[in-house]
C-alpha cells in the first residue's frame, strides 16, 4: 500500500482501514485509522456514525474505533461520539462491537459514560471486563471504587492489572479498603506489572507498608516491570518520575526510609 497522505479522501482512508484491520493489534490503531483520527472533521464523524449503523460487525467496530479518538490529540465532537458509542454498548448484538465500543469510550475519556461502563462489570467476556477497568482511568465517580475493587480480584490477569492501575492512579479516592486491596495485589499477584502498579498506588498514598515489597521488587532484575516499580519507588521517595535514577540508588534510599 502506498504511503497515506492528506490527499486521500475520507472514503479511501476508510477502505484502507478495513484492509489494514487484520494486520494490526486490537488496541493499536492502523495508519489509516490514525489519519482519520487526525482529520477529525464533520465528514469523518458522519462516515464513522454511518459505519456504526452498518449491518457489518467489522464496520461497526471500525466506526467505534474512529469515534474513540476523533480529532486526536484533542477531541472533536465528543458528545456526539459518546452518544453513538453508548448506543453500541446498550444495543449492539455483537460482543466484538461492544468490546470495541468499551475501549473507544476509554480513549474518548468522556466521564458521563462512566455509569454505562460500570454496568458491564460482571460481563462474562474477560476482554470487556478488562475494557471497563481500562476505560475508567480518570474517573472521579465514587460508584467506580467498589467496581474497581471487584475487578482487582478478577481471575483474568489483564483485568486485574488495569483495575489496579486505574484505582492506583485515582488518588482522589483513599481508604483503608483501597490501601489493603493495593497491598494484597502488591504482595500476592502472580503478574509482575500488576504488583508494580499496586506499589505505585500505595506510594502515591504514602502507605509505608509497601516499602519492604518495593525493595524486594527493585532487587529483582526484571526488565518487563522495571519502569512501574521504579515509578513506585519515586512516588514513595518524592522523586520526580522523569528523573533518571538507578535501581540500586532507589533500593538504598528506600531502605533508609525504614529506619
Amino acid at each position: 500500500m502506498r504511503e497515506i497522505d492528506d490527499s486521500w479522501s475520507t472514503a479511501a482512508l476508510i477502505e484502507a482501514a478495513f484492509l489494514e484491520k487484520h494486520g494490526c493489534e486490537p488496541d493499536s490503531p492502523c495508519p489509516a485509522t490514525v489519519a482519520l483520527h487526525a482529520r477529525g472533521n464533520r465528514e469523518v464523524l458522519e462516515a464513522a456514525l454511518t459505519l456504526c449503523r452498518s449491518l457489518d460487525l467489522e464496520g461497526r467496530s471500525l466506526g467505534a474505533a474512529i469515534l474513540g479518538e476523533l480529532g486526536f490529540p484533542d477531541r472533536t465532537f465528543p458528545e456526539e461520539c459518546c452518544d453513538a458509542l453508548v448506543g453500541l454498548l446498550h444495543h449492539d448484538p455483537s460482543q466484538e462491537v461492544v468490546t470495541s465500543a468499551v475501549y473507544a469510550l476509554g480513549h474518548l475519556g468522556n466521564r458521563r459514560c462512566d455509569p454505562d461502563l460500570l454496568a458491564l462489570k460482571d460481563h462474562p467476556e474477560p476482554a470487556i471486563r478488562k475494557g471497563v477497568a481500562f476505560s475508567l482511568i480518570g474517573t472521579t465517580l465514587p460508584a467506580a471504587v467498589p467496581v474497581l475493587l471487584q475487578l482487582m480480584e478478577d481471575l483474568h490477569e489483564e483485568t486485574r492489572d488495569w483495575a489496579t492501575t486505574t484505582l492506583g492512579q485515582a488518588v482522589c479516592f483513599d481508604s483503608d479498603e483501597i490501601r489493603d486491596a493495593l497491598l494484597r495485589r502488591a504482595a500476592t499477584d502472580s503478574d509482575d506489572i500488576t504488583r508494580g502498579e499496586a506499589l505505585c498506588g500505595l506510594g502515591r498514598r504514602g502507605d509505608r507498608r509497601g516499602v519492604p515489597l518495593l525493595i524486594k521488587e527493585l532487587a529483582r532484575i526484571d526488565e518487563q516491570c522495571t519502569s512501574c516499580v521504579q515509578e513506585a519507588a519515586k512516588a514513595y521517595l518524592g522523586i520526580d518520575e522523569d528523573e533518571d535514577v538507578a535501581s540500586e540508588e532507589l533500593i538504598d534510599a528506600s531502605r533508609a526510609t525504614r529506619h
